[in-house]
């Protein structure tokens, strides 16, 4: 039996797990300042095998439904080139990344309805937490969560994506590395 996947990937090879970080109500000032910017990516080859293998192990185990589920997983687990993060005078976070469509709603977590690149339609929010910028999304068919999780040097960000469905064994997990580009 094929699996209609329609994950949501609100955009990594696993980190150290860290408990989910908790709501706060809007953006500080302060937040909004040390987060907006443009972040190319920095990761390596490492980081991309990481990405692949991270898919691998979520579609063991699936028998002939593995193929297509793994091909599902990999078009939404491109590594983008770069995420801008931008905040508006409505307390909207917006994270645009070229080729895709922007990813704009309030920074206190409300809901809206959004379509990725690969038409998946999802139910996205975009919160801060203990300082952490978190991209959540779910569909009938799945849920994901991205963290972008600025580091004390302000220029490096990491970025934490889970997706998970019930059609699927295990999560899929990965953290890649991106950098502040100069200027921004």
């Amino acid at each position: 039996m094929l699996l209609p996947l329609a994950l949501v990937a609100c955009a990594h090879s696993s980190a150290p797990e860290t408990a989910a970080p908790a709501v706060t109500s809007h953006a500080s000032p302060s937040l909004k300042e040390r987060y907006a910017g443009t972040y190319v990516y920095a990761g390596g080859e490492a980081e991309k095998e990481a990405v692949s293998a991270a898919v691998d192990a979520s579609v063991k185990g699936m028998g002939i439904a593995s193929g297509f589920a793994k091909s599902a997983l990999l078009e939404r687990a491109v590594i983008r080139p770069s995420y801008t993060i931008a905040f508006d005078t409505k307390g909207d976070v917006e994270i645009e990344t070229p080729g895709y469509p922007a990813e704009i709603s309030p920074s206190n977590g409300a809901e809206v309805k959004m379509k990725n690149k690969t038409g998946d339609e999802s139910q996205t929010s975009q919160h801060f937490a203990k300082g952490v910028l978190v991209q959540q999304g779910r569909t009938s068919d799945g849920q994901g969560e991205t963290e972008f999780r600025l580091q004390p040097d302000g220029k490096t960000l990491l970025v934490k994506k889970v997706m998970e469905s019930s059609q699927l064994p295990r999560s899929v997990v990965y953290t890649l590395t991106y950098v502040r580009q100069h200027g921004t």
